[in-house]
């Protein structure tokens, strides 16, 4: 086991030798060599022993498992604690009614594994012993005690404690480090600091139906520049109203002295009936700013060659934020087709640093072609003496010209979001400062393809549209939707239009989506979904999102190109521009199969990459 794999998972900080328990009754029930699975085994509260053995069926993950069931009933507090042999590497399941599931390897420091949670209902809870390596076997110790409502000290939701962390301190049933409890209100965002000079902290927090939420290093200065790397912060988004319990203990557990715990607790964010958006501010981490953006996209292009639904990528991405109750109609502009030159793209930048404040998040959305040409300042910046340009109605901005004016915003958070070919030339140029973001739908000399088969303009517009109205939201969905939520979200979404976009025998390079943070931490939280007056989450909205197709009803089909697009967002000339052919230039004179179809009614050029 490497030295941190249990913190994605982490519970406690041990690192004192296992205590003596008492051990009740022993489960003597006989292995069984049947390959069925059995009924579980009646579990009641005290120490059950039990051993993985050979003899036990395996399950589909190679595991090896004893399962047994719990009566359990709110609000009572549990904790159940797995505890394995010198050879055995603990991991404990819990699953109940309505889908309840809880999962836990290790406690830092051993092997052990442990859960505490009130059951959200009365019922048979089937708790499973098994082995976080499918090889391992050995014999156990299942523990389940009842547990106070708070445990520890109390910690005021704003305000700050002093404590001392000691590896010897134990709770009664031999786990070590400092518990606090702190009551919080559901959709309540909570944000609890740990900051030692001593030791490397880590703190959890343990939600009412075991939820867990874990930080070793922070890996900043604190709020004031101050503090160490090594600190720990965890940002809660509370599912529920309840009882929050905070832990604090050392990484590896070997050393301990004083420590200051720090907490913040921001309110929900609540939508009235008849209101767009909620008064206030739902954006940033102290949730005091507005989400402001500017949506452009060109489908009709009137000196270039045509493309698929890139307008509907910026009028539905403007819809998404609006169905999602992030935005009014005067927080965000929406430009496109003939509304999209030069003048009112740059106008529609400065128009939001007028605007913006340093509380804001501001992000930036283009979808049409992209180019390049040939670096003209005195000295050029560009590795490779080209600029990336975006191609407007009237002419390209470059991505010199697009950074000046962007720079000029002064929100907390400003993302750029190019859905083009050669999008990525724009990163190195944009993201050199504090608090900037760049999403690019491919490198910068890769091209882009449209995304037919999504309806969508492009990939990274639809796979962006649905992280903002809420898929993104994952790591949990809790209504706090964090950066690092949001590309790993989109990540997922080239992933998984991978071969749409790169189909088995291209030998064109590959597009991927490029995804640059700079200095914004994966923690930074952009938004805040509202939610209603019951503070429940709202679901997910449904918002059609299929652009309309341009080849009209009664137009040919037209083969799937690379990716199920139809040429590519660079802007090649086409050639030969003979009415009701579409003809692509391509090297050594190619033709691809699809460029000799009849051009549909009103459209001209190529379709598809960008």
């Amino acid at each position: 086991m490497s030295a941190r794999r249990w913190l994605p998972a982490l519970l406690l900080g041990c690192s004192a030798a296992r205590p003596p328990v008492v051990v009740a009754p022993t489960d003597t029930t006989p292995p069984s060599s049947a390959s069925a699975p059995r009924a579980p085994r009646p579990l009641s509260w005290g120490n059950t022993r039990g051993e993985l053995t050979r003899e036990l069926p395996r399950r589909a993950d190679g595991r090896r498992a004893v399962t047994y069931a719990l009566r359990l009933e709110p609000p009572q507090r549990v904790r159940i604690a797995l505890r394995g042999s010198e050879n055995l590497d603990a991991l404990l399941e819990v699953r109940g009614p309505d889908g309840f599931s809880l999962t836990h390897d290790d406690v830092p420091g051993s092997l052990d594994a442990m859960v505490e949670f009130v059951p959200p209902s009365a019922g048979t809870y089937e708790v499973t012993a098994t082995s976080a390596n499918p090889r391992q076997t050995g014999p156990y110790l299942l523990a389940v005690s009842p547990r106070a409502p708070a445990v520890g000290v109390p910690l005021p939701p704003d305000g700050r404690v002093e404590g001392v962390y000691a590896p010897q301190t134990t709770d009664p049933d031999g786990f070590p480090g400092e518990w606090f409890h702190t009551e919080v209100r559901a959709g309540s965002r909570l944000r609890v600091r740990a900051n030692s000079r001593a030791f490397d902290t880590v703190l959890t927090v343990l939600g009412p139906r075991g939820e867990r939420w874990t930080n070793d290093d922070a890996n900043d200065t604190g709020p004031d520049g101050s503090e160490r790397a090594l600190d720990s912060t965890v940002e809660v988004a509370a599912p529920e109203t309840g009882t929050y319990h905070v832990l604090v203990n050392a990484y590896g557990g070997g050393s301990g002295g004083p420590f200051r715990l720090t907490s913040r607790a921001l309110p929900p964010v609540v939508l009235h009936p008849g209101q767009d958006t909620p008064p206030g501010g739902l954006a940033g981490p102290d949730g005091r700013g507005r989400v402001l953006g500017l949506y452009a996209g060109i489908t009709s292009y009137e000196h270039q060659s045509h493309l698929y639904g890139c307008a509907d990528d910026a009028r539905f991405l403007g819809q998404a934020f609006r169905a999602s109750h992030l935005q009014g109609p005067s927080e965000q502009q929406v430009l496109t087709d003939g509304q999209v030159t030069r003048q009112a793209f740059l106008a529609g930048i400065d128009r939001l640093a007028q605007r913006s404040t340093p509380d804001d998040v501001v992000l930036v959305f283009f979808s049409g072609h992209g180019g390049t040409s040939p670096d003209a300042r005195p000295g050029g910046d560009e590795l490779s003496g080209l600029d990336a340009t975006v191609v407007m109605q009237d002419g390209s901005i470059t991505d010199d010209e697009l950074v000046e004016h962007l720079s000029r915003v002064r929100a907390r958070t400003v993302i750029l979001a190019l859905d083009t070919c050669h999008a990525g030339g724009f990163a190195d140029d944009w993201v050199r400062a504090p608090g900037r973001v760049g999403l690019f739908s491919s490198d910068a000399d890769v091209l882009s393809d449209t995304a037919e088969p999504r309806g969508a303009g492009g990939y990274l517009s639809i796979h962006l549209r649905r992280g903002v109205l809420g898929d993104a939201d994952a790591r949990p969905r809790d209504g706090v939707l964090q950066l690092g939520e949001l590309t790993d979200h989109l990540h997922r979404g080239f992933v998984e239009d991978y071969l749409n976009m790169n189909p088995e025998g291209s030998q064109e390079p590959s597009q991927w989506l490029v995804a640059s943070r700079g200095a914004v931490p994966w923690t930074e939280v952009l938004w805040a979904y509202p939610r209603g007056e019951d503070l429940a989450l709202p679901p997910i909205p449904a918002v059609t999102l299929e652009s309309p197709s341009i080849h009209g009803d009664d137009s040919p089909s037209w083969p799937s190109g690379r990716g199920g697009g139809f040429s590519d967002r660079s802007c090649p000339p086409c050639v030969g521009d003979v009415p009701g052919v579409v003809q692509a230039q391509l090297p050594e004179g190619r033709v691809p199969a699809w460029s000799l179809a009849p051009r549909p009614e009103g459209h001209g050029g190529c379709f598809g990459r960008r």
